[in-house]
């Protein structure tokens, strides 16, 4: 049912989830992958907007504790993995995410977030990728589609420094402790409408929190 009430919405009523994650943190992966899905089976209906935290800032490299090992082992057994096959392989070790964090910010206004922070998410914990590095960074943004030049500009310019920054700030006003973190509400509606959502949430939870009264005038 709700599929088809979203299928029959006009052009400008669209639910959109804004999300706050991390990319060393596997449950942010795991709500990554979660809203891929419900974004594929929903497709225009909703919109994925990636904003920027980075909880544990780190300079160079560092190797996983045994506090993150355990949460790691934790999020291996969430049912979506096995059923996405997904990999959670322990990082070699956990480096500095800023740039990665302003990569997908710029993706996100070429409608390209969602796949460029997959692809990210993909390397940290499938192939220990440095994230940290800007090369890297690029060569995942341009295996989705991202203009790399464009996308070294954007580096250089601050314009997507200063909005990491602003998502960042976001993210403390709205009372955020930790992540995955979302607000959840009608694209063209007031953001003061928007829900927050903290922690891991699967897609029939997803599901459960589209507002349904935002979604009553079918074309």
């Amino acid at each position: 049912m709700l599929f088809h009430l979203l299928k029959g919405f006009t052009n400008n009523t669209m639910i959109q989830i804004q999300i706050w994650g991390d990319f060393e943190c596997p449950y942010s992966y795991l709500q990554t992958v979660a809203l891929a899905k419900l974004k594929e089976r929903y497709q225009d209906g909703i919109e994925i907007i990636w904003r920027a935290i980075e909880l544990a800032p780190t300079a160079g490299t560092m190797p996983p504790s045994d506090v993150y090992l355990k949460k790691l082992q934790q999020a291996a057994a969430e049912p979506i993995v096995q059923d996405e096959q997904m990999v959670l392989n322990a990082p070699a070790f956990l480096t500095y995410t800023w740039l990665a964090q302003e990569s997908v910010c710029f993706a996100n206004k070429h409608g390209k977030s969602l796949q460029l922070a997959l692809a990210i998410f993909k390397a940290v914990f499938s192939q220990s990728a440095n994230i940290g590095n800007e090369d890297e960074i690029i060569a995942l943004a341009q295996g989705v589609g991202i203009d790399p030049d464009a996308l070294r500009e954007a580096f250089d310019d601050g314009v997507v420094t200063r909005q990491v920054i602003a998502d960042e700030e976001e993210f403390k006003a709205n009372g955020f402790q930790g992540v995955p973190a979302m607000l959840i509400g009608e694209k063209n509606f007031s953001p003061k409408s928007f829900e927050p959502v903290t922690g891991f949430t699967t897609v029939d939870e997803l599901e459960k929190l589209i507002p349904m009264k935002s979604l009553a005038s079918p074309s």
